[in-house]
């Protein structure tokens, strides 16, 4: 059963006052990825035979000189990242990548089994669906495999290895690794692939029980306003526009109200994403949950409400809110919670004073009709072009 002490703070006081002024801070590093790594597993498929491979490269990312650089690609900053479930919660596999000077990423995914996923993103590349491509990977001019990759997206290559430690090491100690074709041939300088393999591989033992796996020096890679892609879709597939994230790097962990949050105006929103015990109730844990909250309504009155449990295909549902009437005035939060048959226990919330109630509501109302869209039709499964444990509002957006 879910804790009561990660119930959500009431007070926007205490989720803004030690935050809004550091908007520009790191993730939250407890937070379950709420869209995966851009490796996978399983590598794609295809039920009928596999089309003959091609001996066409891959092209350079759009704007590139081929003939600008003749040594390997150096990274440019750090690796980064770590653990992806699949839709229905379950650690899936671990995965990292790192930005080259070319404008290349090279990623590494290994998942339980040991199987490692080698993937080139291409910037601006268009890559046929479907088609694979002849490739030898070659470690140091020593150690070298002779693959098939593949372009699950137009613009990424995915070489799946099966479970091959000795490639695995040579990753971890090498100096440079290649791809090449029969038409072209890209390197990569290895730096610092003996620390985050090793942190890789403990991520995978661990089932992802682990920090977020992080080299660079410039820990924002994106605008420090920016939500991850998933969540943010998700957001925009309810028709919310304009939000703004919010750091939560000064505030203990212990006394996190939300695993991330943001800032749509005049509102707050956080999500909080936990894995609970097996033959837990959404019931249970929506009310165990509001009941929390209602117990930090001190010097107030507390009032709260909760809709039916929804049971849809894959998801459970509940929509409520919770109100603290203070000298001050209301503070309201709308609650959309959601639970996943592999135990994953989402709350998303909301909070407003009382002249943007209705706005408020208006975001968890939409955000559930988001979630039964997509429950009852989900997006037409492409696995060669979409990770496996993507958030299902990758797929959606528009206003509801």
């Amino acid at each position: 059963m879910l804790d009561k002490a990660v119930a959500a703070a009431l007070s926007s006081l205490l989720l803004l006052g030690a935050a809004a002024a550091h908007a520009d801070g790191a993730q939250v590093a407890e937070l379950v990825p709420v869209n995966p790594p851009t490796m996978y597993y399983p590598a794609p498929s295809s039920s009928g035979p596999a089309p003959a491979p091609r001996t066409v490269a891959p092209p350079a990312p759009a704007g590139a000189d081929p003939t600008e650089k003749t040594g390997p690609a150096e990274l440019e900053d750090g690796w980064e990242g770590g653990p992806s479930r699949d839709r229905d919660g379950k650690f899936a596999y671990c995965a990292i990548e790192g930005r080259f000077d070319t404008g290349h990423v090279l990623m590494i995914a290994r998942n339980v089994k040991g199987e490692v996923n080698l993937g080139m993103g291409i910037p601006g590349a268009e890559l046929p669906n479907g088609e694979q491509w002849k490739v030898k990977v070659v470690v140091d001019g020593k150690l070298t495999r002779e693959r098939r990759a593949l372009a699950p997206k137009p613009d990424m290559l995915v070489i799946p290895n099966g479970k091959d430690e000795e490639l695995y090491t040579a990753l971890m100690n090498g100096k440079e690794v290649v791809f090449a074709s029969d038409a072209d041939r890209m390197a990569f300088a290895l730096k610092g692939t003996k620390k985050v393999l090793t942190d890789l591989k403990t991520c995978v033992d661990k089932a992802g029980a682990v920090p977020p796996i992080d080299t660079r020096t410039k820990k924002v890679a994106t605008r420090p306003d920016e939500l991850p892609e998933g969540l943010g879709d998700l957001l925009k597939a309810a028709g919310v526009r304009d939000v703004k994230r919010v750091s939560l790097e000064n505030v203990p962990k212990g006394e996190r109200p939300a695993d991330m949050a943001w800032r749509i105006g005049p509102i707050v929103g956080g999500i909080r994403e936990r894995m609970v015990e097996e033959g837990s109730k959404l019931e249970d844990l929506s009310a165990g949950y509001v009941d929390a909250m209602k117990k930090r309504c001190e010097g107030g009155t507390p009032t709260a409400s909760l809709s039916a449990v929804e049971n849809l295909p894959g998801l459970m549902l509940r929509t409520g809110s919770v109100d603290c009437a203070l000298k001050e005035g209301k503070m309201h939060v709308s609650l959309t919670f959601f639970l996943s048959p592999g135990r994953l226990f989402t709350i998303l919330f909301h909070e407003a004073q009382e002249a943007d109630i209705g706005l408020a509501d208006k975001v968890r109302d939409n955000l559930a009709e988001v979630l039964r869209r997509l429950a009852v039709n989900p997006p037409s499964a492409q696995p060669s072009a979409q990770p496996s444990g993507a958030s299902p509002a990758a797929a959606q957006t528009g206003k509801p």
